[in-house]
């Protein structure tokens, strides 16, 4: 008998590395020689795959290994490699907020596609990089497939494994992108995993099998991952008889599993539609209850990501600031009209030190990553104060600024002559800001009592209780919860961990204070284990944990405080020692909602899960394991609602980890990672802080605005102030004594008619960013404004409430061209709305605006610059649910203006001539 045919076998692999990390510690080789065994490997055995470096490792490959980068270019031009991922840092996307993850992209996408000569097509990293959000970033960045297998590494995640070869994921838009899924064909990077491979269940089932495989090739001793040790399993894969092994890329394999009719995408079915027949491919529409991140989030009371967070927050500002001020004209706060490779630097650096190996390897390289946070904190800082100084010597008075794209009301200390502060309530115009000659709203001082061993702070409608003794919030009461919102005997602020497998709560309360209408505690010191060595902060001034616990301005809710976590004793390993703060509610939980990048969700928590930790040296000790339950993710709030909508909103700045309990949920507010060794480091003043609003009913675009506000206030302890700046000064050429006054009030622009919509990013581009992108907006508007525009502006908006909208976008002066691009600024040669059936997906949802004139918002109606008043101008475009949508612009107030400097050119031209 004649053997049957042999049956087809795809295979690909994604060889991951990267410089952050990995070349700081294990030296210049590790990139050039993870190509150089790659390329080996493929030509050993016949393979086709993928390589999954941080797009700074390209970079950083052009300037110290060309010769490595050219030979993966080659590689790449010959369709033998294909780039996956591309993210310039290869972060833990979960963690970090929405603008990050699409600057991760935009800027990786770039330096791609100008070192390989590419663009990037499939997205594939191989820690865990996902939230619900990610398919309409990563399509609307032009990629047109994805791979959903992320390795066990350090970490432990977990997607739902599929019975399938391809999906279509769908994220919370709608956005379906075409998915290689975890399945039981996914392997890691040890040959082990191919024992019992070929003879399971889906080899059989499916009549297009495909192995996926990750890889980490180093050709070192110092490293376990090399082609030598992997190329005898794999060359008897290739030479398997009963199949014919196709060695295929990630995109290419993607290609070849899609249904060949042009519509089979959008005929495809989701789990809840009809099934009756068999879709093309299968949607999945996973949510985060359905996955586990598989990391101990919360180690070192959160202190990468919550770094992270800040600086992302001060370089958005800075901005803003300088987009805002670029419409005034000459003189400018920098040199040029923007300070373009400032900011694009201080992403740069952020992007960086967001790499999923400063997080998970904390203690191994996250050093490193603190130097680089601060210096693109630094780069921030700087542009802003400058900034800052400009528009106050323009304004001649002090100012206060608005970083948020909405107008807001915020609590100011407003000097009174120049001898006192009283705080008080201004507002402020959507990226913009006001002069302390605008009006201020004084604020009402709580009321204070105290019975016995209990402390009322009240405002309104508020009133927060105070155990003294404990230091622990009693109850909250307000509006819709009079009786308190809070279960009786369960406070908030009640901490707890397990030390040396001992419950342990808070020391008692050493000191209590009333000072600028702020209840101060301190705690007495804890008592350190024998195994810890003073901390920094320990070393400085031994002390206990502090608190602070106020009342918000508007009597929203409480704010409450903390700082000197580090001083307090290591808990054990992992989240079963966590130090943690139970919230309790006094009523039946009907949903949990809680946010992550650019999204809000109801969730439940996880499954059971598991987490490894090693017993001692990470690299060769044994591993153990613990399983968590109930896991929720929340970037910046938790909310927790009843039947009738009420509930209370708990927002945070930094404290992602929850996990659901009884009648409420428990954050993690510090635990001690086995994987960082020694380096167990919470951060001297690395300081958690939340506000806990009980609330009626609430939107989710009103808990983003809520939590959005609260992380702009530093956690409600660092006020803003009308001062003068005097960190930094301007450094654009000009002749400030001639430039004309400013408005006393002015904002940058004003979103109507979509009450769901927020703007979260204004900033501008330059040319370096369409480079290389044909379909760049920014290109047309250089054209069509002989070459007047050449930093066009851009605006990033979502939509929070799961409702469509058409919305309005007002600017300032003129606006001679308007366009609605994807996140790369790319925008189809049409009309919006007029998108041919055939567009490309990243490309079908853009168009060019009709600008048209507008009536200016309320706080800018008596605006004047330069004796005249300031026209207005609107663009208006459809918006789907939960899309994020980015605006370009040509303002023709912040057209770069030139200086004739050739009229001044005696200045230069011969002043050398001297006989001195």
């Amino acid at each position: 008998m004649p053997s049957p045919d042999p049956k087809p076998l795809y295979y690909t692999f994604g060889n991951h590395m990267h410089w952050v990390d990995m070349q700081w510690l294990w030296g210049y080789g590790v990139l050039p020689g993870c190509v150089a065994d790659m390329l080996h490997l493929c030509r050993e055995t016949g393979a086709k795959g993928c390589v999954n470096f941080d797009a700074i490792g390209y970079e950083k490959m052009a300037a110290e290994c060309p010769e490595a980068l050219a030979n993966l270019r080659e590689a790449v031009q010959a369709g033998t490699v294909e780039p996956v991922g591309c993210s310039y840092g290869q972060p833990y996307g979960l963690f970090h907020g929405g603008e990050s993850n699409i600057r991760q992209f935009t800027y990786g996408a770039r330096s791609t596609r100008r070192l390989l000569g590419v663009r990037p097509r499939t997205f594939w990293e191989e820690e865990f990089y996902f939230f619900p959000q990610l398919p309409q970033i990563l399509t609307s960045c032009g990629y047109t497939g994805a791979n959903l297998f992320f390795q066990w590494t350090w970490h432990t995640p977990e997607v739902p494994k599929e019975l399938h070869n391809l999906i279509l994921w769908e994220g919370a838009d709608g956005t379906r992108i075409p998915t290689l899924p975890r399945n039981t064909l996914n392997v890691h990077q040890w040959p082990e995993d191919f024992d019992g491979l070929l003879d399971q269940g889906l080899i059989n089932d499916l009549d297009n099998p495909a192995i996926v495989q990750w890889l980490e090739l180093m050709p070192s001793k110092d490293w376990m991952c090399r082609s030598e040790v992997l190329l005898p399993r794999l060359k008897e894969l290739f030479a398997d008889p009963r199949f014919d092994v196709r060695a295929r890329t990630c995109a290419e394999m993607i290609a070849e599993f899609q249904p060949t009719e042009p519509e089979a995408q959008a005929r495809s079915l989701s789990d809840s539609d009809d099934t009756t027949t068999q879709p093309p491919i299968p949607v999945r529409h996973y949510t985060m209850d359905q996955v586990w991140h598989g990391m101990t989030l919360g180690k070192n009371a959160d202190r990468h990501p919550r770094r992270s967070r800040e600086v992302e927050h001060e370089i958005l500002a800075a901005e803003s600031l300088a987009a805002l001020a670029g419409l005034f004209g000459r003189p400018y706060a920098s040199w040029d009209v923007y300070p373009t490779w400032e900011l694009d630097e201080a992403w740069r650096e952020l992007l960086a030190a967001q790499h999923h190996d400063n997080h998970e390897c904390e203690g191994l390289c996250g050093f490193v990553a603190d130097a680089q946070i601060n210096k693109a904190n630094q780069h921030a800082l700087e542009v802003f104060e400058r900034t800052r100084a400009h528009i106050q010597q323009r304004a001649n008075q002090r100012t206060i600024e608005n970083a948020l794209g909405w107008s807001r009301t915020v609590r100011v200390e407003s000097p009174d002559d120049g001898r006192s502060a009283e705080p008080a309530l201004v507002r402020l115009p959507p990226f913009g800001f006001v002069t302390a000659a605008c009006g201020t709203v004084p604020i009402a001082r709580p009321a204070v009592s105290e019975h016995e061993h209990h402390l009322t702070l009240a405002r309104g409608d508020l009133a927060v209780e105070i155990n003294t003794e404990r230091g622990v919030i009693h109850d909250l009461r307000k509006g819709c919860f009079p009786d308190g919102v809070l279960q009786q005997g369960c406070p908030i602020f009640d901490l707890r961990q397990v030390v040396e497998g001992e419950p342990r709560s808070l020391p008692a309360v050493e000191t209590l204070n009333i000072e600028d209408d702020r209840v101060w505690l301190e705690f007495q010191p804890d008592t350190l284990r024998d195994d810890e060595s003073p901390r920094v902060g320990l070393e400085m001034e031994p002390r206990g944990l502090r608190a602070a616990i106020d009342l918000t301005p508007d009597a929203s809710g409480i704010d409450l405080w903390m700082t000197g976590i580090d001083q307090l004793t290591r808990p054990d390993p992992g989240f079963g020692g966590a130090l943690r703060m139970p919230v309790r509610v006094a009523f039946p939980i009907h949903e949990i909602r809680a946010d992550t990048a650019y999204a809000v969700s109801a969730c439940k928590g996880s499954p059971r899960v598991s987490r490894k930790y090693p017993k001692g040296d990470w690299m060769t000790s044994p591993q153990w394991f613990e399983y968590p339950e109930g896991s929720i993710t929340a970037h910046s709030f938790i909310d927790l609602v009843n039947s009738q909508g009420n509930g209370l909103l708990v927002l945070h700045n930094g404290s992602q980890q929850w996990f659901t309990a009884e009648t409420g949920v428990d954050v993690i507010l510090n635990a001690y990672c086995p994987w960082d060794e020694a380096r167990y480091d919470p951060g001297f003043q690395n300081d958690p802080s939340f506000r806990f609003i009980p609330h009626g009913p609430l939107r989710d675009v009103d808990r983003i605005r809520l939590a959005r506000e609260f992380a702009d206030s530093r956690g409600g302890q660092m006020p803003k102030l009308f001062d003068l700046a005097v960190e930094a000064v301007p450094v654009g050429g000009g002749d400030r004594s001639q430039s004309p006054p400013i408005p006393d009030t002015f904002g940058a622009l004003e979103v109507t008619n979509a009450p769901g919509v927020l703007a979260h990013a204004f900033f501008r581009e330059s040319p370096k960013s369409g480079e290389h992108l044909p379909d760049w907006a920014g290109h047309r508007m250089h054209a069509e404004s002989d070459g007047a525009c050449s930093h066009p502006y851009a605006v990033r908006l979502v939509e929070w409430n799961g409702e469509a909208a058409e919305v309005v976008l007002k600017f300032p002066g003129t606006v001679t061209g308007a366009a609605k691009t994807n996140c790369m600024g790319e925008c189809g040669d049409w009309p919006i709305g007029t998108a041919p059936a055939d567009a490309p997906p990243h490309l079908r949802d853009t168009g060019w605006l009709a600008p048209e004139p507008a009536t200016p918002p309320d706080w800018a109606a008596d605006a004047n610059f330069a004796g005249r008043p300031i026209p207005w101008m609107q663009v208006r475009f459809p918006m789907r649910a939960r899309e994020i949508a980015t605006v370009m612009a040509d303002l023709v107030m912040g057209r770069k203006q030139f200086r004739d400097l050739d009229a001044k050119r005696e200045v230069w031209a011969t002043i050398h001539r001297t006989d001195e």
